[in-house]
């Protein structure tokens, strides 16, 4: 009888210390993969600040003179260099000098007050997923503000807010650029938002209910008159169909615990 024991009791140490083994190697695996994703983390934020600057640096840049087969155009030359007309007043003897003033080009990123746009976009007039009555959504849209961490609300967190094109439906999406693993995405701009103000709303800090009012395009800075002046200048404005004019701007709701960082705050306080 005590051999039968003996025998499990060795049994039982040999299971004890294989599983000692492996647990030990699932621990330096683990560590491993931190340190991988720590660091993929690191390379995102670079790569997504990177292509920001780069985003607006492109279109700070459309403004110069065309490049074909290393020469300037010679519309854009003319244009810069047109010579200049003299006119000459019979009462006076020194000719006055008539200048050409030319439109400038919009130069990114552009500052809106509460939103810092760097890139436009372009408006996709043929699918209306991309236009409603009240609103123009271009693709390659890119705006950053300043709002609430979702996870901690007392802290400052940098929002990227973007549109893109999935397979003919409009993607919005929220990134916040010290959590690159909690996107919010969806079909419509109050999704996104409603998404980030429901986080905001379940986190540990918050202990009373906010009375959050969900404005996806405001938070987007779509609704910013000089974002939409800037829309009414590309040549497909006028082929949405659907479009009938935009929405009225509340300037009060600017400063709504959805939108500001300061009366959020002052309310939690």
């Amino acid at each position: 009888m005590n051999l039968k024991y003996k025998r499990r009791y060795d049994s039982l140490k040999r299971c004890v210390k294989s599983y000692l083994l492996e647990n030990a190697a699932l621990t330096d695996e683990i560590c491993r993969l931190q340190a991988e994703l720590s660091v993929t983390r690191s390379q995102r934020l670079y790569l997504i600040e990177r292509l920001m600057f780069h985003e607006g640096l492109e279109k700070s840049n459309s403004g110069r003179p065309s490049v074909s087969n290393g020469k300037a155009d010679a519309s854009d030359t003319q244009k810069k260099y047109s010579p200049v007309v003299m006119h000459k007043n019979p009462n006076e003897d020194k000719p006055k000098s008539v200048t050409i003033v030319r439109k400038k080009k919009p130069m990114f990123p552009m500052n809106l007050n509460n939103v810092l746009l760097h890139s436009l976009g372009e408006i996709i007039s043929v699918n209306p997923n991309f236009h409603s009555e009240s609103w123009i959504y271009p693709v390659g849209y890119v705006a950053t503000r300043i709002y609430a961490h979702p996870k901690d609300p007392r802290k400052k967190c940098v929002f990227t807010c973007k549109i893109l094109n999935n397979a003919g439906i409009p993607q919005f999406q929220i990134i916040p650029d010290n959590d690159l693993d909690g996107v919010f995405f969806g079909e419509s701009a109050n999704m996104c938002h409603m998404d980030l103000l429901n986080s905001i709303q379940q986190s540990p800090c918050v202990k009373v209910k906010i009375p959050f009012d969900v404005q996806g395009e405001v938070f987007f800075g779509l609704s910013n008159q000089k974002t939409q002046s800037l829309l009414m200048m590309d040549p497909a404005f006028n082929q949405c169909t659907n479009f009938k004019g935009f929405a009225v701007q509340n300037v009060q709701s600017l400063n709504s615990v959805s939108l500001s960082f300061e009366t959020l705050q002052g309310f939690l306080s």
